[in-house]
Order: C-alpha cells, then sequence, then structure tokens
C-alpha cells in the first residue's frame, strides 16, 4: 500500500495511475478505522480498479474545539486494517497540508437549503462548512470516479452529494449500508471513547429507533418522538439531542407516515460528553 503525505505526492500517483487504471474509488476517513470504514474500503475494491483512502481529522467541521482534540488518533493500527483490506493507497496529510494559507481559507460557502439547516446542521453550527471544505479539497485532489460513504452519516451523504452536484464534479456517490455489533450499536470512531457503563447503555439508540419502526401506523410521529424522548432522557443515562422521524430524501419531520418506505428516525445523544448518532430507514 502507497502511503502519501502531501498533495503533491498524491496527485502524481493519481496521475500516473489513471494511465492504467480506468475507475478510481475514494473512501475519506478521520481515522480511528473500525469495520465500517473497512466496509467502505471493500466495497471499492468490488467497484473500481484503484481504490484510495485517506486519515484526516479536518478541524474545520468541530463546531466544539474539546471533541476535536479528544478525537481519538490510531494511526499504526489504521495503516494496518487499510494494509489488511487491501486498499491501494492511503493520502494522511497535516492540517497545513490542507490548508496552508489557514483553516478558513477557500471555505465554502454554499446554501445546502433544509438538509444543511435541520438536526446536525441545527445542533453543529458550522460543521457541514467544515464538511464541504475539507471533501471538495480532497475530491479536487483525488479526482475519483466514485466517492464510498457510509449510511451511519445520512445527512452527510446528502449534504456531500449537493455539494458535488452544486458544483458539478464528475463523481458519484456509493452509500454503504451502516455496520453493528452484535448488540446494534453503530460502529463509530467514538466508541472507543465510551466508558464500560456508557458502552452498556449506547445501543438504546438502536433498540430505540427499532421500536419506533415497530410503531410504524399505531401512533403519530410526533407523539412517538416525544415519548422516546422522555423515556431516554428519564431511563438510560442518555441525553438526547434530537430524536426526529423524516422523509428519508428531503428530511423534512413527518406529520403522518410515508407508505412508500421512506421513513427515516434519526438520533443524535449525548453519554457525558460523548456525543453518538445514528439512524433507521424502514
Amino acid at each position: 500500500m502507497e502511503i502519501l503525505h502531501d498533495p503533491i505526492s498524491l496527485r502524481k500517483y493519481v496521475a500516473q495511475k489513471r494511465q492504467t487504471h480506468s475507475s478510481i474509488g475514494f473512501v475519506p476517513t478521520m481515522g480511528a478505522l473500525h469495520s465500517g470504514h473497512i466496509s467502505l474500503v471493500r466495497k471499492s475494491l468490488e467497484n473500481c480498479q484503484l481504490t484510495i483512502a485517506s486519515i484526516f481529522v479536518n478541524p474545520t467541521q468541530f463546531n466544539d474545539p474539546n471533541d476535536f482534540l479528544k478525537y481519538p488518533s490510531t494511526l499504526d493500527a489504521d495503516l494496518e486494517m487499510l494494509i489488511h483490506a487491501g486498499c491501494d493507497a492511503v493520502f494522511v496529510p497535516q492540517v497545513s497540508d490542507m490548508y496552508p494559507k489557514g483553516v478558513e481559507s477557500g471555505k465554502n460557502v454554499m446554501d445546502l437549503g433544509y438538509i444543511g439547516q435541520c438536526m446536525e446542521g441545527a445542533k453543529r453550527p458550522g460543521h457541514f462548512d467544515g464538511v464541504i471544505q475539507i471533501v471538495h479539497l480532497l475530491l479536487d485532489m483525488v479526482q475519483p470516479d466514485i466517492l464510498f460513504l457510509g449510511a451511519k452519516d445520512i445527512q452527510q451523504v446528502k449534504v456531500i452529494s449537493k455539494m458535488i452536484q452544486h458544483f458539478q464534479l464528475p463523481v458519484s456517490v456509493v452509500t454503504v449500508p451502516t455496520v453493528r455489533e452484535a448488540d446494534g450499536l453503530a460502529m463509530s470512531s467514538r466508541n472507543m471513547r465510551l466508558s464500560a457503563q456508557q458502552r452498556q447503555i449506547a445501543p438504546q439508540l438502536y433498540k430505540t429507533l427499532n421500536s419506533i419502526s415497530n410503531m410504524i401506523g399505531k401512533e403519530e410521529p410526533s407523539v412517538l418522538t416525544k415519548s422516546y424522548i422522555e423515556y431516554l432522557n428519564q431511563t438510560s443515562g442518555i441525553v438526547v439531542d434530537y430524536l426526529e422521524i423524516v422523509d428519508s430524501q428531503s428530511l423534512m419531520p413527518l406529520k403522518s407516515w410515508n407508505e412508500k418506505g421512506q421513513n427515516l428516525a434519526c438520533i443524535a445523544a449525548f453519554l457525558g460528553d460523548i456525543r453518538l448518532i445514528d439512524n433507521l430507514l424502514f
């Protein structure tokens, strides 16, 4: 596996490989890799002749500076996982490589509409501006044919897809299903920060989403979300940031159930100072 540390080396590598590889898949990550990330790499390997991953903890998408400082770093283990998975190359830049003129330079502030204002957009001001900024930079450097993203961050997938459409970038997006632990907890880099007690509590998020899916047609969406928020906050040690049942395409809150199977339950919650998100389509 080729390990590339600066944009010039990355661009040279891509230009060289383009001569013999007709399709390039790209998997952007912030490191602290787990099986969910590797499922994206494997999906790329199945569909593309060349697979490139990136490891970069992007400071501009953290609205909480403490969250950025506490974000886990496991580079050696990450590289071993990528090698074992068969990834062809990984891009591991420093902040100064990505933002030589400072982190505020070239920030793409675009009108995302409602998908950028609801849920994560409302709770984490500026987060999606940082996501657009870094993904646009990475796509410009890698020039992939296909971008592989995880369904756990479904709102982010929609934001990036809209950015690609807005800038008319020649890349398609493939969304890969969420990978879960045996007890249902969505795999996340933040899971490794959970205490033993918090780890026991965390699967309640997915259990809640499943319970909501089983209540389709029995209660109105707004009634369900209110009751489950109260239940989680009172009994489980979880502090709910939001719980919404939305249309899976527009992310608009549902007033009544969607009969076409596009009901999407989304949750974000704190366990101590650790914030986890999850969603379920049903």
